[in-house]
């Protein structure tokens, strides 16, 4: 609406300029006209007079011609005509006197005079005062004065200036008017719906195309925002495809991780489960000897449960980390999560006679996915105690620091082992990147660890040093307990 107003303003300004021009040029030429007609009439009259005067003077005398003089004079009640000798004062007209020298007149001569009072102030209108000279046998015997005052100019002028100041008005009050219709409805109107349908993208709705029947610049530009927005609907299925797709891999992908880390369990856990399953077998051999006392039987039985309890208890958990689940975003005790992932892997700690530890005490919250943040510490445990060598040491922490203002929970998993080098440290996020013997590794469990910890908003810092270990720190945002 702003733009069809603006179109409104300079349409009525550049015609108003034009119209004023106009009726300006046409007044100076109308008044022009009027002045040339009315010096014609005075010399038509003043020389034809002249011509009468001046064969009478010498015919019948200058009574007789100054008769003549008298009687055109009464003939015109709006002219004012009257003989002036050469040497006569400064013309008179009516009551009024007008400063207007005689003797060097030799043809038809006019001037505008004021007329004065007796005061010899300006008095009403002015008046055009003509003189013809009037010669008798070559010799200047007078001059005829003609004079008509100059109201009825004036009142032409004014009226002139009236009608065209009306036109002018009228023209532009109809001009812009029409303008203002037409650019409404031809400029501010597609406008509006355009901006509607550029907030409408900005907010993401793409839908209901932009109707525009005009066949101008503005429905060109409708329609080109109309196939615009088809393919960026397009677009987006498209992205939102790939980005399913890309997820999907992305589970997959841990998913697999996960299963390896499995299998890098799974003989830990055989040997974890096979204490109880000796103890069992022992009982019942026991049971078999025929030792049927109360006491006995209700001793072994509470042994063998016990152990049951125990190896259902290690196999769910396994089973609860192979597990392919949706991710659940929600409040994460690390805490606890660091001590559920140590007894996982417990029996690979054992077996290579590393020390896990969990240092931390309290309960630490973060947001986030919990089954996916053990992943991201079974990674980090598990490649902390392959780092360390026999007698080693692990420890694992959680808390909360503050970075920029902003309080962020963390986890720490911490060795003694062999440690990395500069060039090792910056590659060690890279996919299928392994610094272990064939067979050993896939390179990439801290890959998806980084992967997981970005998703969620987080970081992670390496510190480590060639034969004294390394320190992972996981920050997380906070979550609200």
């Amino acid at each position: 609406m702003r733009l069809a107003l603006k179109v409104v303003l300079v349409t009525v300004l550049g015609t108003l300029a034009v119209l004023v021009v106009f009726g300006y040029l046409r007044t100076r030429r109308e008044i022009a006209l009027f002045d040339s007609d009315i010096r014609n009439d005075h010399a038509l009259i003043g020389t034809t007079l002249a011509v009468c005067v001046a064969s009478t003077w010498s015919a019948a005398g200058p009574e007789r011609a100054l008769a003549l003089v008298e009687q055109a004079n009464a003939a015109r009640d709006y002219l004012t005509i009257r003989w002036v000798y050469p040497d006569e004062s400064p013309a008179a007209v009516g009551d009024h006197r007008a400063s207007f020298p005689v003797a060097a007149h030799a043809g038809v001569e006019h001037q505008v005079l004021d007329l004065l009072d007796e005061t010899g102030e300006a008095s009403g209108p002015s008046a055009l005062v003509t003189h013809v000279p009037v010669r008798d046998a070559g010799d200047l015997i007078g001059v005829i004065e003609i004079a008509e005052s100059m109201a009825v100019r004036d009142a032409f002028l004014r009226s002139s200036i009236e009608s065209t100041a009306l036109a002018t008005a009228s023209m532009v009050l109809v001009s812009g008017v029409v303008v203002l219709v037409f650019g409404v409805w031809l400029v501010g109107r597609p406008l509006a719906l355009l901006t509607d349908k550029a907030n409408r993208v900005g907010r993401g709705d793409l839908a209901g195309p932009l109707a525009l029947a005009q066949r101008d610049e503005i429905g060109e530009l409708a329609r080109e925002v109309n196939a615009m927005c088809e393919r960026l609907i397009e677009a987006n299925a498209q992205t939102e495809r790939e980005t399913l797709a890309r997820i999907s891999a992305l589970e997959q992908l841990r998913h697999a991780d996960r299963l390896i880390t499995v299998g890098r369990l799974a003989a830990g856990v055989a040997h974890e489960l096979g204490t109880p399953l000796n103890v069992i077998g022992g009982r019942v051999k026991m049971l078999r000897r025929g030792n049927r006392q109360p006491a006995v039987l209700e001793e072994y039985l509470g042994i063998i449960a016990e152990q049951v309890e125990r190896m259902t208890s290690i196999i769910r958990q396994l089973m609860d980390f192979a597990r392919r689940r949706e991710p659940k975003v929600a409040a994460a005790d690390l805490h606890a999560s660091a001590c559920s992932i140590r007894r996982l892997v417990s029996p690979i700690a054992q077996k290579r006679h590393v020390d896990v530890l969990v240092t931390s005490t309290d309960p630490v919250w973060a947001r986030g996915d919990a089954v996916q943040l053990e992943q991201v510490m079974s990674n980090l445990v598990v490649n902390a105690i392959h780092a360390c060598g026999e007698g080693g040491r692990v420890e694992i922490s959680c808390g909360v620091r503050t970075d920029g203002g902003q309080p962020r929970a963390f986890v720490r998993v911490a060795d003694d082992g062999h440690g990395m080098d500069e060039a090792t440290r910056e590659r060690i996020f890279e996919p299928f990147f392994t610094t272990k013997d064939v067979g050993q590794g896939t390179g990439l469990g801290l890959s998806v660890a980084h992967g997981i910890v970005q998703d969620h908003g987080g970081s992670i810092e390496v510190e480590s040093v060639p034969q004294q270990g390394s320190r992972f720190s996981v920050l997380l945002p906070m979550a609200s307990t």
